[in-house]
């Protein structure tokens, strides 16, 4: 982590606060829903505002990164943001034929979980004060949520792409003063081609962080014990 001082810390303390607060929120929109349709149907409705809240306030995580009061790469960051905030705002939020399917309630639910689990490990790091329990969960926890995540972004997006092809969304038809083109549709179906290397690339260093940080602590603790 980065050398902070103390009204970096507090910052951080509050920032990761509110963003735990706010997804436990959702958590609790997308579970009433859940319990009220018996299904993953019509997520979008019931959490898409507060989800989409604070994933935008999420945007500065890569100030954060930037200015150097956490540690980690700004362009990591700023991928990581932009790949879901594009399924969010540019797919789902564009194609209101995508926004009552299962896909968007699975991808929403793993997101809620994943991040009233984070915050909450950030928050606790930054105050000095973090249990093992927590760092456990927030290494373990991943490993069924994030391929949910994965899963339904890329469900979504697929069940988009009929409508954003025959709707031309978010295209750049030429001649243009710009004198410059863009197909989203196109761009969509390559960024499905790559999910899953990018995918794996990225589950791949979280496993490997999660033997590093996990066992680490196990080393720990067993010196303690000697």
């Amino acid at each position: 982590m980065a050398r902070q001082g103390l009204l970096a810390r507090l910052y951080l303390l509050a920032y990761n606060s509110v963003q735990f607060i706010g997804w436990a929120y959702c958590l609790w929109l997308v579970l009433q829903q859940l319990a009220q349709a018996k299904s993953l149907d019509g997520q979008y409705a019931a959490a898409g505002k507060a989800v989409s809240f604070f994933q935008l306030l999420s945007s500065l995580e890569i100030l954060h990164a930037a200015v150097g009061l956490v540690g980690g790469s700004p362009m990591t960051s700023l991928m990581q943001w932009a790949g879901r905030s594009n399924v969010l705002f540019g797919v789902v939020a564009a194609v209101p034929e995508t926004q009552n399917r299962p896909a968007v309630g699975a991808m929403f639910l793993a997101w809620a979980l994943s991040e009233v689990i984070r915050y909450p490990w950030y928050a606790a790091s930054v105050a000095g004060a973090c249990p093992r329990w927590l760092t456990w969960l927030r290494y373990t926890a991943f490993i069924p949520l994030y391929p949910i995540g994965v899963a339904g972004e890329m469900n979504a997006v697929y069940d988009a792409l009929p409508f954003i092809k025959e709707r031309r969304l978010r295209g750049i038809e030429m001649p243009n003063a710009l004198n410059l083109g863009f197909d989203y549709f196109l761009f969509l179906k390559g960024l499905m081609v790559l999910y899953p290397f990018l995918w794996f690339r990225l589950y791949s260093f979280l496993l490997h962080q999660r033997r590093k940080k996990l066992g680490s602590a196990g080393a720990d603790a067993s010196k303690k014990r000697e």
